[in-house]
């Protein structure tokens, strides 16, 4: 999968495995082979930092504290610059003082104003720091003392909504909180849950999950509701995953396709005629291990295509998809997928399983070889709404934010655009 890179831990864990590559290459061929390999393949993000070195030695424990987080905004705030703060540090902004260290300061920004803001970070010794999913709208700055800044820019139309760049969702950037005695302008605390939701998360991102509610009255997301459950009944603070209980899978049986059927036609049919039935099970009998059926199978047996959503053995949940020629590959047999409809009929409030119904969608139309998976979602990034909906299938396809972490891209920069995921980008 090629997730966007909200969660901390995830792009942390990222960061130490692309170091290593990259040292690795050192070793083998050369110093000068090694530091070329270090700069970045995208040729917008290797304009951008340009004039930086990289970083060659990045700090093993890298700390933004709050002396450094206080100079760089006062100095983008003197320049004009507005920037959002994100992540760890719009915690705290939110709430006033200072939780924990933090290993960076991420910062949002409108792109007409992030080459100033690099002129700036240059000018105090900031170093360009590889990583592996890094690109023009979304890398990492070091400097020597081990101060680490993570840029997110985006993109606005003349009509100031974001159509491009990183999407933060309409209403996202309107927060205000105070760093170190300063007003600053930060992540909506709504939207900041929300940010946190459809990842693994750790305890760290519990307490920071924990607090905002606490302070904002904000009902606390199943997921952390689950995890506290965990912690009340004794058990040691850890990593929050999806629970075994759930499963997502391509229907594997006449029942799994009924199921299918039903939650996507709101229909309560118990049985299915013996004709479609034979269709399913012949289909089924090419494979010793029913788990080796693929939507292409499906889609090649002139049936529905899709996965659903399982807990403890009974269907919550539906994902169709419709097979369609790629007009944007040369060859004329190329497919794509596009969904078609997304329903939950339980727990539609649990953004982690909408995400992972869209997860699965997307790693089963890789195994069907298709070249891209489509999308036309509500578009939340140019028309606001309230973060923590009630239900997140929304009109039976949901919201493009949650698609982005997903690792969709809006397909043209105008609002009520297409989303897709290439899997060449993917690979």
């Amino acid at each position: 999968m090629c997730d966007l890179p909200y969660s901390g831990t995830q792009r942390r864990r990222t960061r130490n495995q692309i170091w290593a590559k990259l040292f690795r290459s050192v070793d083998r061929g050369g110093w000068m082979n090694g530091l070329n390999s270090m700069r970045p393949s995208d040729p917008e993000l290797a304009e951008l930092v340009a004039d930086f070195p990289t970083r060659v030695h990045p700090s093993e424990t890298p700390l933004m504290d709050e002396e450094e987080v206080a100079r760089v905004l006062q100095l983008a705030e003197i320049a004009g610059i507005p920037v959002v703060v994100d992540g760890g540090w719009a915690v705290d902004a939110l709430l006033g003082w200072q939780t924990r260290e933090h290993s960076d300061l991420d910062l949002a920004i409108n792109q007409q104003y992030l080459t100033r803001l690099l002129n700036i970070l240059r000018r105090l010794d900031y170093q360009y720091l590889p990583r592996g999913d890094e690109w023009a709208h979304n890398f990492v700055l070091e400097n020597g003392a081990g101060h680490q800044i993570d840029l997110h820019s985006f993109v606005r139309n003349s009509k100031g909504q974001i159509v491009g760049g990183v999407e933060y969702p309409g209403g996202s950037l309107t927060g205000q909180g105070r760093i170190a005695g300063m007003d600053v302008a930060c992540i909506h605390p709504e939207w900041l849950v929300d940010f946190h939701l459809g990842y693994d998360f750790d305890h760290q991102d519990y307490q920071d999950v924990t607090y905002i509610c606490n302070l904002f009255k904000l009902q606390l997301p199943a997921e952390y509701q689950e995890y506290a459950l965990s912690l009340y009944e004794g058990n040691t603070p850890g990593t929050w995953r999806l629970p075994d209980r759930f499963n997502v899978r391509v229907p594997q049986s006449p029942w799994d396709y009924l199921a299918f059927t039903n939650i996507l036609d709101k229909s309560y049919r118990e049985s299915m005629s013996s004709e479609m039935q034979a269709i399913i099970l012949a289909l089924l009998e090419k494979y010793e291990d029913p788990q080796e059926v693929s939507l292409g199978d499906f889609h090649g047996s002139g049936l529905r295509s899709g996965v659903i959503l399982v807990e403890d053995q009974r269907a919550i949940g539906a994902c169709e998809l419709v097979f369609s020629p790629d007009e944007n590959e040369g060859d004329p047999g190329n497919q794509k997928l596009v969904i078609r409809q997304i329903s939950l009929l339980r727990r539609a409030e649990y953004s982690s399983l909408f995400l992972a119904l869209l997860r699965k969608t997307v790693s089963e139309g890789w195994r069907a070889r298709v070249s891209r998976v489509e999308a036309l979602p509500l578009d939340d990034i140019t028309q606001p709404r309230p973060a923590l909906p009630e239900r997140y299938d929304l009109g039976e396809i949901g919201f493009a934010s949650v698609f982005a972490k997903a690792g969709f891209k809006r397909l043209d920069a105008v609002p009520g655009s297409r989303w897709g995921v290439e899997r060449s980008l993917c690979n």
